[in-house]
């Protein structure tokens, strides 16, 4: 894929010290990073500290930026590998990841009764807990398809890894979720 020209610009001001190229830069990806934050994070207090540490560290490893992909790809991979981070030193610590599954949108119909509407969000509520307990390689692949919409060539790009460890993790997450959904009576429940 490579770099486009207009972020080629930017990495290469970036790289001489440019701090107005670097705003321009996180005004242009800051909005895109922290939605798939918010979605592999389902916080959006987390998502917007991880995007913090991300734009950090992108200011400190420009110069290890080769320019073989896409600039929001190389930024996306430092943010998801901060989040998997940050999952996993969460996770040892015995926290609850998903502290503010709240503020998510929920598509229920207007005409539902507020029963109705409360079992679906209590039932949406579980299936994201769930999500969250999946170990981090198949909850990240997850969450990039069906959350961020992500391409399977974008993924695998993204995790470095082969597009069919990538389809065999989205496999298996949904299979998991399904049978959860099952166990839980969410479906047809």
């Amino acid at each position: 894929m490579g770099i486009s020209k207009g972020d080629e610009v930017f990495v290469n001001e970036i790289k001489a010290g440019n701090t107005m190229a670097f705003e321009a830069m996180v005004l242009k990806y800051q909005p895109k990073l922290m939605s798939s934050l918010i979605g592999y994070t389902k916080s959006r207090d987390q998502a917007e500290e991880l995007c913090q540490k991300t734009f950090i560290k992108v200011w400190q490893k420009i110069d290890s930026f080769r320019g073989d992909s896409a600039l929001f790809t190389w930024i996306y991979r430092i943010g998801i590998n901060l989040a998997k981070n940050d999952f996993a030193s969460s996770f040892s610590k015995g926290s609850k990841i998903t502290d503010s599954l709240d503020q998510n949108e929920h598509d229920v119909p207007q005409y539902l009764s507020p029963e109705t509407e409360l079992i679906a969000m209590e039932s949406e509520n579980k299936i994201m807990e769930f999500i969250q307990t999946l170990d981090t390689d198949t909850k990240t692949a997850f969450t990039l398809r069906e959350i961020d919409g992500r391409t399977y060539d974008e993924i695998a790009q993204i995790l470095k890894c082969p597009i069919g460890t990538v389809r065999s993790r989205i496999f298996r997450a949904r299979q998991l979720i399904l049978e959860f959904m099952n166990q839980e009576n969410i479906l047809n429940g």
